[in-house]
């Protein structure tokens, strides 16, 4: 009797959490240093096996990710020690989404226009071309400056197998 009440217990538990979205949300703090670039898409990789997202769409995201974080590192807290980032990932009702918070200078990411490349590699314009892959591989993207952080959100639908 008290290991079926245990059994019936631990599933529960088990239900409880999957229920609540527990296993279904990824929260990191990131700092200043490109090396959390890494740690990011290791984190994600596993939330997309945990939460059975098709690894291609992980990939998209994560590369979208990996442009976001390393402007953030690479510009917004250039020539800084400091700064902050703090990276949420959810997945909920077909949408994996994800809001990047910094403390660097106000930066909107998605405010500059970005013009589609042209002519041989060698002689084209730096820049702007990882903003537009953000933009091209997700479904929403925004921008906030509140409280003395940039807020940025992506989201990106799912598709089912």
């Amino acid at each position: 009797m008290i290991l079926t009440i245990w059994v019936e217990l631990r599933n529960l538990s088990l239900f409880s959490a999957k229920e609540c979205g527990l296993e279904s949300r990824l929260d990191m703090s990131l700092v200043n240093d490109l090396q959390e670039v890494g740690r990011v898409i290791d984190s994600l990789e596993e939330f997309g096996v945990r939460n059975g997202i098709p690894q291609q769409q992980v990939l998209r995201f994560a590369v979208a990710l990996d442009e976001l974080i390393t402007n953030i590192i690479s510009h917004g807290f250039s020539g800084s020690s400091g700064g902050n980032i703090r990276l949420i990932v959810e997945q909920r009702d077909g949408v994996l989404s994800a809001e990047l918070v910094d403390d660097g200078p106000p930066f909107d990411p998605f405010a500059a226009e970005v013009e589609a490349p042209t002519g041989d590699i060698e002689h084209r314009r730096i820049g702007g071309l990882g903003i537009a892959l953000v933009r091209n591989a997700m479904d929403h993207i925004g921008y906030k400056r509140d409280g003395g952080f940039n807020f940025v959100n992506l989201e990106m639908k799912l598709k089912t197998a």
